[in-house]
């Protein structure tokens, strides 16, 4: 009884099915396998925030560190805070402070402080015409 499709061939032996053939296939070599060579690392190229790197960029500058304080101690409000500082220091007639925080505010959000020293100029020209 021979069937074309998908019934298994009986053998001639009490009608049984015949057993399927296995095809041995060999596993992949462990350094050649997908997920080998995924977790392999390859060789660690220069970091991102590495400010003493070969390429000569140098140290990180001194407004860069304390820009980089004042964010840790303010978090999402060291912006403003610079700028409120900044303020209180021109106010006061402190220009070495001012500069200081407006650095500190440049470090942190440039857009920020050019608008704040827009803001000032033009201030500063309605009280002096």
């Amino acid at each position: 009884m021979e069937r074309a499709g998908a019934l298994a061939k009986t053998s001639k032996n009490n009608g049984e099915p015949e057993p399927m053939s296995v095809r041995f296939a060999p596993a992949r070599t462990a350094a050649r396998s997908p997920i080998a060579k995924i977790l392999t690392r390859g060789e660690i190229g220069p970091v991102a925030n590495d400010h003493d790197g070969p390429e000569g960029t140098g140290p990180m500058s001194d407004t860069t560190k304390a820009a980089l304080r004042h964010f840790a101690e303010h978090g999402l409000r060291a912006v403003p805070v610079a700028l409120n500082n900044a303020l209180i220091a021109a106010t006061a007639s402190h220009d070495d402070d001012y500069r200081y925080w407006v650095g500190i505010c440049r470090e942190l959000d440039a857009n920020a402080a050019t608008r704040f020293e827009a803001g000032r100029g033009a201030s500063e020209s309605y009280l002096i015409g």
